[in-house]
């Protein structure tokens, strides 16, 4: 069965890097790894409104779309070998969003708990605000106080469910790469998949 990471947490905190920072990590360890790409790009490339003007409708095909490529890279591949790693940019966060701008809603909330329950994470790493001025990059909100708003609104969602998560550490302020970050998962992951403690980021 694929060992799943989702990395989760409000916009603009360095999930999409890290991602393929692990991925790189793992895949020189010869494991099949592969980072799954967030889903609000591909619905701003659609025409899809995002971030503070989005839809209960935009933010349900984010959803679907993300459990569906979930489910897409743990099945086995014809003529290639299964990955054994998914790296998730985003997760049930993405919830958050919805609930953000348009309430509770239930169709959306027993979707990504019925997901969280039938086809669970391994690990859920929980990533701080840095103190960084968000890159506008076209996708994410520049807004601080929107950001912040999410992440207060994101964490309260894990507490309410009973969600279990791994609170990543304030990087260091030289630690521009994240490499503590990277460290961090990379050796949980090696060490849940019982690999020889030599290949671990020392």
């Amino acid at each position: 069965m694929v060992y799943k990471i989702a990395l989760v947490s409000t916009h603009g905190t360095g999930k999409t890097a890290l991602a393929g920072l692990i991925e790189g990590e793992l895949k020189r360890r010869n494991i099949e790894a592969r980072a799954i790409r967030e889903m609000s790009t591909q619905a701003r490339e659609r025409g899809l409104p995002i971030n503070e003007q989005t839809t209960k409708e935009t933010q349900l095909w984010i959803l679907y779309r993300q459990f569906a490529e979930e489910l897409l890279h743990s099945q086995p591949r014809q003529s290639r070998e299964a990955y054994q790693v998914i790296i998730c940019d985003r997760g049930p966060d993405n919830y958050c969003y919805l609930k953000h701008r348009c309430g509770d809603d239930p169709l959306a909330l027993n979707l990504t708990l019925g997901h969280l329950q039938q086809f669970p994470y391994n690990q859920l790493y929980l990533l701080p605000i840095v103190d960084e001025q968000i890159v506008d990059d076209g996708t994410r909100s520049v807004d601080d106080a929107f950001q912040q708003a999410m992440d207060t609104e994101i964490r309260a969602f894990f507490i309410q469910h009973d969600i279990a998560t791994v609170q990543l550490p304030l990087p260091q302020k030289d630690d521009h790469l994240r490499n503590e970050w990277v460290k961090i998962i990379v050796n949980q992951t090696l060490t849940d998949l019982n690999v020889d403690t030599k290949y671990f980021i020392s």
